[in-house]
Parts: structure tokens; sequence; C-alpha cells
């Protein structure tokens, strides 16, 4: 195995067995950029490492100069460029032959000599590292640095969770369009996003025989406790209240089970009159059952069309498999969407865990990619929601049943520490807030400094891509989702001008009739 032609450099200073630093050739200053893919010759066999940063000076110029007058004088002489250098840092990664032949990383245990010739890997490596077997990979982009070299990710390590993180227009609904609509489209899996904003929704993600837009309604049977102390804003410390909804509703469900009342009479109607009966129990406090009563009228009135009746109880009904079922959470406020997306978190890990223990005759059957939009907002770091309880037992849990958890955000330092850092991949787009940065990298053990000041300089769609789904890490250009219009700015002179327009048509309508 030849360890490549294009020579980059030498190997100069002190090495360690994961780094080194190079000076760079007239050649290689071509093609050094981070990100770049090299290789060095170490005990008679190749390995691979990553250039993460590259660096520019001249002995003439150090940082220590101050005085403008010698800048001046030392930028006129003419054979100053000849002085100029290129240095560049390498995180060694693994010995090139069982990377390429068996998929396998074997990291170097000994150092790199000075002097050591680096050069650049040709991209038939590259190929072969980042093409994965058909059956469980997907394509997400091609190399920054090598754009010939398409990048594929592992979608059964995505059971390991998954962050995509970056600011505003960085690229993060573009990067879940791609991911999901191969996933979909490719392999048969099934997909759950929950939608904020109702971006999703309103976009041609996959086939129409492959997406499903759901609106976000949960029957009030399969409500638990929790969910409905949510829904009706019960505080925590409102304990006399909370205690007549649990024995209310204990009733209406060992009720509805004996008689089928749910034929007749509707759920929230049955819960009052459960709650009136505790009037006439002197155990109970007046006020909290009053209290309760004004609650069940504020939860008709505010997620009337959340609880309902109609929808489906089952599962499967809901959430169809082999397709990319996206909740519109759009006309619902901050606590509704913590409701309906806990609930449906809940439903399903409890569900795949039926259908582990019972060999396959209970249960949600498929496999489950969960995303999860504005995760700072649903898996906030100071406070506690249900999404945050639900999502971090699925995040410790949900490997075992077959549920991947991916968290788009584009305020790391917003999510939950324990949640966030249980993502084994991530995708991480330009983020620019030094304290976000500080946080991803905190939770990110193979985001190395070097890779992390790359981080503010991504253009839209460049993305850090680390974890086991990859083998390496990789600086990667992230395809295009072609009919995806979301997140796009609106464009507010047209649309003033349009409007516009319109109120002169209709000046010209009222001289016209008058």
């Amino acid at each position: 195995m030849s360890c490549g032609d294009l020579l980059v450099g030498w190997v100069v200073g002190e090495s360690t067995p994961s780094r080194s630093t190079i000076i760079i050739s007239n050649d290689g200053s071509k093609v050094a950029r981070a990100g770049l893919y090299v290789t060095a010759e170490v005990d008679g066999e190749c390995i691979l490492g990553i250039l993460e940063k590259v660096v520019s000076g001249n002995p003439l110029l150090p940082e220590e100069i101050s005085d403008l007058r010698e800048v001046e004088v030392l930028t006129s002489f003419p054979d100053l460029t000849k002085r100029l250098y290129k240095r560049g840092y390498i995180r060694w990664l693994s010995k090139l032959e069982p990377l390429v032949k068996e998929g396998v990383v074997k990291a170097l245990r000994v150092p790199v000599d000075p002097s050591t010739p680096v050069y650049m890997v040709d991209s038939h490596y590259l190929k072969k590292i980042f093409r994965g077997e058909e059956n469980s990979w997907i394509e997400i982009g091609s190399l920054v640095s090598q754009p010939e070299v398409r990048v594929g990710i592992n979608v059964n390590k995505l059971s390991r969770h998954l962050a995509i993180l970056a600011v505003t227009g960085g690229g993060k609904s573009n990067t879940v369009c791609v991911i999901s609509r191969n996933i979909v489209e490719k392999l048969g899996g099934t997909v759950v996003i929950f939608d904020i904003h109702g971006e999703y929704s309103r976009a041609g993600i996959a086939s129409p025989k492959k997406q499903k837009v759901i609106e976000p309604r949960i029957h009030p049977l399969s409500l638990n406790l929790s969910e409905l102390l949510r829904l009706m804003k019960i505080p925590p410390n409102a304990t006399n209240q909370e205690r007549v909804l649990r024995e209310a509703w204990h009733e209406v469900l060992t009720s509805i089970k004996k008689s089928k009342e749910t034929v007749k009479t509707k759920t929230l109607d049955l819960l009052r009159e459960k709650v009136k009966s505790k009037r006439n129990s002197s155990k109970t406090d007046p006020k909290a059952v009053n209290g309760v009563l004004n609650r069940i009228d504020d939860l008709e009135e505010n997620y009337g069309d959340v609880i309902d009746e109609s929808t489906h109880i089952n599962l499967i009904n809901i959430i169809e498999p082999g397709k990319l079922n996206i909740f519109d959470l759009s006309g619902v406020d901050e606590s509704g969407a913590d409701a309906v997306v806990s609930h449906y978190l809940r439903r399903i890990l409890q569900e795949r865990k039926l259908w582990k223990s019972s060999g396959g005759t209970e249960g949600y059957p498929s496999p489950v990619l969960v995303v999860i939009e504005e995760a700072h907002v649903l898996i906030p770091k100071d406070s506690n929601t249900l999404t945050k309880y639900w999502a971090s037992r699925i995040a410790r849990e949900g490997r075992k049943f077959g549920i991947g958890l991916v968290l788009v955000s584009q305020r790391p330092k917003g999510l939950d520490p324990n949640v966030l850092s249980q993502t084994n991949n991530k995708i991480i787009l330009r983020i620019v807030e030094p304290t976000d940065q500080k946080y991803v990298r905190e939770a990110s053990e193979q985001l190395s400094e070097d890779l992390l000041e790359l981080l503010p300089d991504l253009n839209p769609g460049e993305a850090v891509v680390i974890g086991s789904m990859v083998k390496i890490p990789a600086l990667v250009k992230i395809d295009y989702c072609k009919s995806l219009s979301i997140s796009a700015d609106v464009d507010m002179v047209k649309e003033w001008k349009a409007l516009a327009q319109q109120s002169m048509s209709l000046d010209e309508l009222k001289d016209l009739v008058l």
C-alpha cells in the first residue's frame, strides 16, 4: 500500500501517537486546508490523519512586533514573501490498511518522528472508508476537502442518538431533511419529527405515500396523570388539587373499564362528575374541588383541539411504520407541545419495550428515529419538563429497543447537558457564540480544540461530523435537500411592495366607483 504521492509537508517538533505538527511544502500549500486527510509511514505501515488546523506566518513578522515603522521597513523588502511558512496540525486517527480493508480503527502506539514526510491521502482510499454496507448506510454529503468523496453514515448507529447543532440558517433543517428522506425512501425506516414551527409539515420531504402530517391530538384515555396535570397547569405545590384529580381520574378509568361509559359520556364530562362527587367527602377541601373544576374548564378552552375523543388510541394508527410522521405543533403553546411530545415519547418507549418482551406479539413493531426540533425549548438545561424526563429515558434505554433520538437545536447551551452528552453522534454546523462552542466541546469527546475553532467559519451546510455513525471524524458539505422550502428568511420588502400595490388598486377602485 502506497502512503501517497502529493507531498503535503514534513513533521517538525515533538509528536505524540495522536498528534503531530508539520511544515507545509510549496505543493502542499495548494491543498492544505482544515479537513484534509493525510498519511505518513511509521514502522513500515501507513497511518491516516486529519489536518485540523492550518496557520501561516513569517519569522520576520512575529506577533510580538508592535513598531509600525519597523513593519513598514520589513514589508518593503522584496524577498519578504520567501520567508513565509505554513504550519499544519494533524490528529492521527488510525492505521490506514485495517481502516480501508476491514473498517476497523486501530490507533497508532508510537509517535511520528520529525522529518517524516506527510502526504495527501488518495481519494480511492477515502471512498472505501466512507462507503458502508448498502443495507444500513445512507449518504449525507461530500468531503469539503475532496468533494469527489461521498460520505455515508451508519443508520444502525443512530440508536446511540444524534445531536444536530447550528446557528439559525446554518443548515439544521436541511440536514434533518436529508437524513429523514434517505431513511424513509431508501431503507423503509420509520421517522417521527416533532415540528415546533410547522416548517416540515409544509415541505415535501418524502414522497406523498411516504409522508404523513399528524395533528397534535391525544385521546384522553391514553393520557397518564403527569400529562393531565401538565395540560391542566396544576402547579406542583397544589397538592390538594392533585389529590382530587388523582382520585377522580382513577375512578374515571375504573368506571370506563367496567361499564364502557365513554360510549355515552365524554371523558372530560365524566371526570367533571367524579370531581364534583368529592364535595360530599369530609376529607376533601371544597376549594380544591372548585379549583380542579375550573382547570378542567381551562383545559377544554385551551386544549380542546388537542384532547380529542375521536383520535386513535392505538399507536400504530397514529405513527405509521415505514413513513415520515410529522407532528405539526405550530398551533399549540410550549406547555401543550411539551405534553404532546412527552406523551408520544412515553408511548413509543413503552410499546417498543412491550414488542421486545412479548416476542413481537404486542406493542409497536417498528424501530423509530425520533427528531425533536427546538430541543432546547422542550429539553431545557435549567427547568424540568415532561419531555425532558422521557427524552432522558430514551437517551439511556432507547438503544436496546430500537429507538434513536435526534436533538436539533440552535442554542446548545440551553440544552440539558445529561441528555446532550448521551448523544454519541453529532453533526455540528456553524456555531458562533463562544459559550455554545464550549458547551458543545464539553459534551463531545471527539471534538478537538482545533476542530472547535472551525465552527464559526463554516459555510452554510458545512458540518463537522463525529461519532460511531462514521468511522472517522469528517468535515462534510451536507447535500441540498431538494423541494425543502423551510427556514428561509421572509422577503419583507417584497411583501411590503405587494401590499402597497394591493392598496393602490383598492384606492383606484374606490375612485372609479365614486
